[in-house]
């Protein structure tokens, strides 16, 4: 005969259950704040390891800002040389026209000329743009 009614207990049986839920709840209030504080320390650690990681990041943007500084000033530099040197070819392509022109149109008597960047003197014709006159 089984009833959903629960019986009465003496009161040394109560005081002992009692005492096991007691223990029990104690147990488990340890138990939890054991975990807290396991959760805190991981997360404690995880925060400072994010701090370090940023901390050598930044580091890392600083080299990478000063590697690209100096590469951007190379840049320029060599791009400035670049025109340079185009504008020397373009020139030296003229003086080669000319020296060409020279060639072709020879003339038994014609005047000495003395090219620009140069210290020989040339005979060519009076057209030569990049070229002065010498006595």
């Amino acid at each position: 005969m089984s009833n959903s009614l629960p019986q009465m207990s003496s009161g040394s049986e109560a005081d002992a259950h009692g005492m096991i839920m007691d223990e029990k709840k104690r147990k488990r209030m340890l138990s939890n704040r054991e975990s807290a504080r396991r959760s805190r320390m991981k997360k404690q650690k995880l925060l400072e390891d994010l701090i370090s990681e940023v901390a050598c990041l930044k580091v890392e943007i600083q080299k990478n800002t000063d590697k690209f500084e100096i590469l951007m000033q190379k840049t320029v530099d060599l791009e400035s040389e670049n025109n340079v040197l185009k504008a020397q070819q373009i020139e030296l392509a003229q003086y080669l026209r000319n020296l060409e022109l020279m060639q072709t149109h020879k003339e038994p008597h014609a005047e000495s000329w003395q090219c620009h960047g140069s210290t020989q003197p040339l005979l060519g014709c009076s057209t030569i743009e990049f070229c002065s006159k010498t006595r």
